[in-house]
């Protein structure tokens, strides 16, 4: 506009410059004037288009201004320091302020901290750069709180050419919903990924459980695992060593899987020895939680050369019933980069081959248990059967066969109750119910309940003879506690029977030889004791017999002599009496005794003894004591045997000194205890061990016999009896014998010898003789 201005100006002075000089003609002014005219018109018309371009360029300016203001994205412009010079109204509105409020301020301002020095870099750059630059920015939010998912902005960035300041233009982009559309994206191919590992994993671990079962031989399924891993894994080869123990001297590849045309000839059941390098990948797949990537080709030679490996992948598989494995995975065609997928794949599925190695253990174990116990069922020396609840059979062994005299078909159409001697049936069916009665159980697995007992009842053969056996019986009970079956071990003992009997016979007949041997030894001491009313029975007669020559009237005086022989001669026939009782021949019998009452007994057999050898006799009695079990006879014997040890033991002792003490207490709850104590020459040690041995004896003229069938007596009916040095000097032997229980005695009446007493026993008051 302004040149324009000035060529009219210099064409107007040229005119009236020209008029100027044609004002001598008037054509010549005439025609100046009238390019005056036509220059007024010129000036006119474009006065009119300027004012018309002006209104177009006005309205293209608010236009402009429109789109700057509202465009769809911001529009700002930054100096170099960072400061907002300019922007438009969406600019303003992304950054939440006022155009005027902006002016000035740091775009920082509104920038998150943490994009803070992002946001530096991104203006350097644009500074020293003449193309275009971008970066995404977070808005901080309007609030103090924490936003967890921000305003996200784009920024692009371009250096303003020829501005002085440098000015960089900035295009402000709101690309917050884009964002979230890319994460919520990410997020379901992340889930998508997942979920297709997951797939991957569980369809893989279904497989491998499938492989499992898919054969019986152990190694035939072992094989079928590695080619599940195999394919699983998509690699050339799997192998499977065994043990992964550095320790170990060699190990052995267990199973392998190879696709077709695999590099390397087959190593199954191939035995290695273990190197150094071998070592080293062993513990270091054991000291590894993950698998192994790339290991040593050397360490082993399914890794080595030979193969052809690229790719490697090795982890211990752990058992808890065996020592690890090694499990190792190769390509031979290309190398691989392992993922995540693939390792934790690797780890699940060598979780797996831990548990069906720890199954095909338990196969393994449970196949030879089974082979064992078929092996132990019929060749066993003893007949061992199952019986159901009913006493069926339900299988029996051969030994069994032998033992009844049945074949095997013979027997399984039998009950076991009908095969019992008709006087031991009850007797049977009180020890079963005895045994499978209610009892805690185990609900995970089956349990055997055996109550440690057995019982000993006649069996009727095929022949129809009785065969004694030996019966022990135990319940096979399911989970649930419900009895599955009985197990049955028959022992046939008819033999040990017949050896028993002659036994018993032989040992009544020895204790009979031990009690005359006993009763020879007080021989003098009852010759003497019977001696006296002998003599004194013919003193009375003759006294009487005088009477009756000298006063044959007199009658009350012999009366009085008759009394007295009636008296003594019933004494003299009691103390034979008991002699012959404690000598003859009888069959034990075990019930309920009262042991005070056969002490005092056994004391008042031995009066004699004790007193010509001027002994003081003391019986303790404890509080509250049970009844023993055991024969009285037998336990009398026992008795006497120990008083005459001690009386012997004091013949040496002064007299004054002479004292034996027996105590009865209990030992505990169920066993009373007696023990003889004397005041004699004690015991020698180099003795002590021997002293009940047979035939073994420290007296001039002794048989040995007395303290052996004692401790015989104790022992059979469970008691014990020792020998053991006297706090005060001498000797004390001691016997316990269990307490009685009600119905385990053949009469409950308790028994003693007591019963037979001469004239009471001596000294019951104060315990020693008169």
């Amino acid at each position: 506009m302004a040149r324009f201005d000035q060529a009219s100006d210099a064409q107007l002075t040229r005119l009236l410059a020209e008029m100027e000089r044609a004002g001598k003609g008037s054509d010549e002014l005439t025609r100046l004037v009238h390019e005056l005219q036509v220059h007024q018109i010129e000036l006119e018309q474009q006065n009119r288009e300027l004012l018309a371009v002006r209104a177009v360029l006005e309205e293209s300016r608010e236009r402009y201004a429109d789109l700057y203001d509202f465009a769809p994205v911001g529009y700002l412009s930054i100096d170099v320091a960072g400061r907002i010079q300019d922007i438009n109204l969406t600019g303003a509105k992304l950054l939440g302020q006022s155009r005027d409020q902006l002016i000035g301020r740091a775009l920082s301002t509104y920038i998150v901290p943490d994009d803070d020095m992002l946001l530096k870099a991104h203006l350097a750059d644009a500074l020293h750069s003449q193309a275009r630059r971008s970066c995404e920015l977070r808005l901080r939010p309007d609030s103090a709180a924490i936003c967890e998912d921000p305003q996200t902005l784009m920024l692009e960035s371009l250096l303003e050419a020829g501005s002085s300041p440098s000015r960089i233009r900035v295009i402000l982009s709101d690309i917050t919903e884009r964002k979230r559309a890319e994460r919520d994206r990410s997020q379901r191919d992340i889930a998508a990924a997942a979920a297709e590992s997951r797939h991957r994993l569980v369809s893989g671990l279904e497989r491998l459980s499938a492989a499992a079962t898919a054969a019986f031989d152990p190694h035939a399924v072992l094989n079928a695992l590695l080619r599940v891993v195999q394919d699983l894994l998509r690699v050339d080869r799997a192998w499977l060593l065994h043990p992964c123990d550095p320790d170990a001297t060699e190990v052995r590849i267990l199973a392998e899987a190879a696709v077709p045309g695999c590099p390397g000839e087959p190593l199954t059941d191939r035995t290695i020895p273990t190197d150094d390098p071998l070592r080293h990948l062993i513990r270091a797949a054991l000291n590894a939680s993950d698998p192994v990537q790339d290991p040593d080709p050397s360490a082993v030679p399914m890794l080595g050369s030979g193969f052809a490996p690229r790719s490697r992948l090795i982890i211990a598989v752990r058992p808890e019933g065996d020592r690890p494995s090694l499990l190792g995975l190769h390509l031979c065609r290309v190398e691989r980069t392992w993922s995540e997928d693939d390792l934790t794949l690797t780890r699940a599925l060598a979780g797996r081959l831990a548990d069906i190695l720890d199954i095909l253990a338990v196969q393994r174990a449970l196949t030879e248990s089974e082979e064992r116990f078929r092996a132990t069922f019929e060749q066993a020396a003893v007949g061992i059967c199952h019986l159901d609840q009913e006493s069926s059979f339900l299988r029996v062994n051969r030994k069994l066969c032998d033992i009844l005299g049945y074949t095997q078909k013979e027997l399984l159409a039998r009950t076991c109750r009908g095969l019992v001697h008709p006087e031991d049936r009850d007797k049977l069916m009180r020890y079963v119910a005895r045994i499978d009665g209610d009892t805690p159980y185990d609900r995970v697995r089956d349990r055997v309940r055996d109550d440690g007992q057995s019982l000993e009842l006649r069996f009727i053969g095929k022949s129809g003879q009785a065969i004694w056996c030996n019966l022990t019986m135990a319940v096979v009970r399911d989970s649930s506690g419900a009895l599955r079956y009985f197990i049955g071990v028959i022992e046939d003992i008819s033999v040990r029977k017949q050896l028993e009997e002659r036994e018993s016979r032989h040992r009544h007949a020895l204790f009979r030889v031990g009690r005359i041997s006993t009763m020879g030894e007080m021989s003098s001491a009852i010759a003497h004791e019977v001696a006296q009313p002998l003599m004194a029975i013919s003193t009375y007669a003759g006294g009487a017999l005088e009477r009756l020559d000298s006063a044959p009237t007199e009658v009350e005086p012999l009366r009085l002599a008759l009394r007295q022989i009636s008296r003594l001669a019933a004494r003299a026939g009691r103390i034979i009496e008991r002699i012959r009782d404690f000598s003859r021949q009888h069959a034990s019998a075990t019930r309920p005794i009262d042991l005070a009452a056969i002490s005092r007994a056994a004391v008042g057999m031995l009066e004699p003894e004790i007193r010509t050898n001027a002994v003081k006799v003391e019986i303790r009695v404890g509080a509250d004591l049970p009844f023993a079990s055991a024969d009285p006879v037998e336990i009398e014997q026992v008795l006497i045997n120990l008083l005459m040890n001690g009386i012997e033991a004091m013949r040496n002792t002064p007299t004054a000194e002479r004292r034996l003490s027996v105590t009865i207490e209990r030992a505990d709850p169920d066993r009373v205890r007696v023990a003889v104590a004397d005041r004699g020459v004690g015991l020698d040690r180099t003795d002590s061990p021997r002293l009940f041995d047979p035939f073994f004896t420290t007296k001039e003229g002794g048989t040995g016999l007395g303290l052996s069938m004692s401790r015989t007596i104790i022992d059979s009916y469970g008691g014990r009896i020792r020998a053991e040095p006297n706090p005060g000097g001498g000797a004390v032997f001691a016997f316990t014998l269990p307490g009685h229980r009600a119905g385990n005695a053949t009469d409950r009446s308790p028994a003693s010898v007591a019963d037979r007493s001469l004239d009471g026993p001596p000294g019951t008051a104060s315990g020693e003789p008169k």
